[in-house]
């Protein structure tokens, strides 16, 4: 499932000026699983089958000086954005199959490294970036439950503000489409405009001859 099909599906229509409560369940959190098909956050893989949380937190980074008649002063330094999944298994399920594979639970350095979007699906307002996926576990839990996996996505760098809206497909759309005035190819290599349509000619009367 896709980030627009989980919108969708969640049957809520982001609005930026909305004012009101947001629950967990009203944020959504995609991840690039593919290199080919995902050029746009809207089609991003969700994480949200059999998914009881994807908690995001900040993880802020801080300096301690003390200086002459002041005392100690904390100078922030970084922020790092972490988010926190667990969930239980399911066979099949897009994210699960990616995160669990062999290649991202062994993986290092830049094999581990994905593309991801989050937003509110209220405001729409989020941010997307990219991350290091790591599992820290893929089957636990005792006898007679089902069995759970953990991961952390933790961001690298600062994150690009993002704002998600329903019009996203619709400018790809626009964009691959002609713009007003300009021809389309037809088969034979010519242009629409100059492909004459004979059955629609207006007739001509033939010429009278002098008798």
């Amino acid at each position: 499932m896709t980030v627009k099909d989980a919108l969708t599906a969640w049957g809520v229509t982001p609005e930026p000026n909305y004012q009101g409560q947001e629950t967990a369940d009203d944020f959504i959190l995609g991840v690039k699983t593919e290199s080919t098909g995902q050029e746009t956050p809207d089609k991003y893989t969700v994480v949200q089958n059999f998914v009881s949380e994807h908690s995001a937190a900040l993880n802020a980074q801080s300096v301690s000086n003390t200086y002459i008649r002041t005392g100690p002063v904390d100078t922030k330094t970084s922020t790092q954005r972490q988010f926190t999944i667990n969930g239980d298994r399911f066979a099949g399920d897009p994210f699960q199959d990616f995160a669990l594979s062999h290649k991202i639970k062994y993986g290092s350095g830049q094999s581990v490294v994905v593309d991801y979007v989050w937003f509110s699906s209220r405001t729409g307002k989020g941010e997307k970036g990219r991350a290091a996926l790591i599992v820290n576990s893929d089957a636990s839990g005792a006898a007679g439950n089902n069995a759970g996996f953990s991961a952390n996505l933790n961001a690298i760098g600062t994150p690009e503000e993002y704002t998600y809206t329903d019009s996203e497909q619709r400018s790809l759309q626009t964009a691959s489409a002609p713009a007003d005035g300009q021809s389309i190819p037809a088969e034979d290599g010519q242009s629409a405009s100059a492909v004459v349509d004979t059955a629609a000619e207006t007739p001509v009367a033939p010429k009278k001859t002098a008798s």
